[in-house]
């Protein structure tokens, strides 16, 4: 959103647009914008109109130690999840935000250093004290989501990782499948491969617009995200994509595709096999 060139004005106005259409689920994370800036500016729309809190879900992150003005000493980016550390992030994030909880807290990416009892502690800590309401993870393999859920009281109530028709590797390391099996239903985020898809620059990019074209025609459908928001849908663990843009046209698509005819069963295998996914 900091990157939006919203006013704040014109932040409140967007969320209470999403909210008219359903989406009422806002992701964040500690580093977006840089040093909670996306926060901050979400934060000071809360502030303007104090209602929208009560009608929204917030979801940030943390655990992604960066280099900035305010961490000077640090020169490499690395994965913390240190009690002191978490809790500091989160009390900051609570701070920016200008409200009194978080409904679901992520662990960014995993720490492979981590003391999962400490992190329990921390979880418990945090939900005790009112200040976040559920946990998640993000960027997590099913080995790792599978280690930390053994050594916590609190189940983990979604997963939030990248997939798109470029980028499948977490149907490959069987991450999709590990969401059925816990009965959660993923986040996406990246589901368009940063624009890629619509601007190919190299062959195997060329070869899957062909693809997606193709399926487009066959669907009657008028754009080729809408494809790829079919393809994501289709999952039996209910996905939801997280849509890292404020252009509404393209946010109308999206909440489009999740209506009407799925793709069929031959359409979904053929992206993923043209994708690089091998059946046998």
């Amino acid at each position: 959103m900091n990157d939006w060139n919203l006013s704040v004005e014109q932040a409140v106005e967007f969320i209470e647009w999403c909210i008219e259409r359903g989406i009422t689920t806002f992701d964040h994370a500690d580093i977006y914008g840089g040093d909670h800036r996306n926060e901050a500016l979400f934060g000071e729309a809360l502030k303007l109109e104090p209602s929208l809190r009560e009608k929204i879900e917030i979801v940030t992150k943390c655990a992604i130690s960066v280099p900035n003005a305010r961490n000077p000493h640090i020169k490499t980016r690395f994965f913390n999840t240190d009690k002191e550390y978490i809790l500091t992030q989160v009390n900051d994030s609570l701070d920016k935000l200008q409200c009194g909880y978080i409904d679901i807290l992520l662990i960014h990416m995993f720490d492979l250093l981590i003391d999962p009892r400490e992190l329990n502690e921390t979880l418990l800590q945090l939900q005790s004290e009112g200040k976040v309401k559920y946990f998640g993870l993000s960027n997590h393999s099913p080995l790792e989501f599978d280690t930390l859920q053994k050594y916590s009281d609190i189940n983990f109530v979604t997963h939030q990782f990248m997939l798109n028709p470029l980028g499948i590797q977490n149907y490959q390391n069987g991450t999709m499948t590990h969401c059925l099996k816990e009965g959660i239903s993923p986040m996406i985020w990246s589901p368009l491969a940063g624009g890629r898809i619509f601007k190919p620059t190299s062959a195997v990019e060329e070869n899957m617009h062909n693809v997606l074209e193709a399926i487009r025609q066959e669907q009657g459908l008028e754009h080729l995200d809408e494809v790829i928001y079919k393809w994501i849908f289709k999952h039996s663990s209910n996905p939801v994509i997280v849509l890292g843009t404020g252009n509404k046209e393209r946010i109308e698509r999206a909440i489009k595709s999740a209506e009407g005819p799925e793709l069929t069963k031959e359409q979904w295998y053929k992206i993923l096999v043209e994708a690089g996914y091998t059946l046998w």
